[in-house]
């Protein structure tokens, strides 16, 4: 396996991770944790997710710079949305800012607010994971795309 081979296993692996972890949290988790009415199923399965999704998202902040300069070799380029490679580039990075502040207010404003018992957290918790599940996936088609000219104008 040559050196772009191995980033990509292991970008599209993190990624698998993420998207995964959020599609059972979103459909499995969540759920239960509602009709339940005890939210301690999802806060319990986010610490446990976050032992293999933290490494996945570093995962992705390494080795999705790296393959995107492998497209764009100058960075500054990244933003000028002048080839269909730069559109990717830039809506990859912005879909992932997005999904770590929805993932910081996630632990920083909603978990906290699920232990003390607050009945609209739960509602908080699911269009949060709800929006970063959405953005996932979005992030996985357009890295899919780049690879095989799915969204080439």
């Amino acid at each position: 396996m040559g050196p772009h081979t191995t980033l990509l296993f292991f970008h599209v692996l993190s990624a698998c991770i993420w998207f995964g972890g959020y599609v059972a949290m979103c459909f499995i988790v969540l759920p239960k944790a509602k009709r339940s009415k005890d939210p301690e199923h999802f806060i319990e399965f986010e610490r446990s997710f976050q032992k293999i999704g933290f490494p996945a998202l570093v995962a992705q902040l390494i080795t999705g710079p790296i393959l995107a300069m492998r497209f764009i070799p100058n960075p500054v380029n990244w933003f000028t949305f002048q080839t269909a490679d730069q559109d990717h580039v830039a809506s990859k990075i912005i879909f992932l800012f997005v999904i770590m502040v929805l993932v910081f207010r996630m632990h920083s404003n909603t978990i906290p607010r699920l232990r003390a018992g607050d009945p609209k957290a739960m509602r908080s918790a699911t269009w949060i994971c709800g929006w970063i599940l959405f953005l996932i996936f979005s992030n996985i088609m357009m890295g899919m795309s780049v690879h095989t000219a799915g969204f080439s104008y």
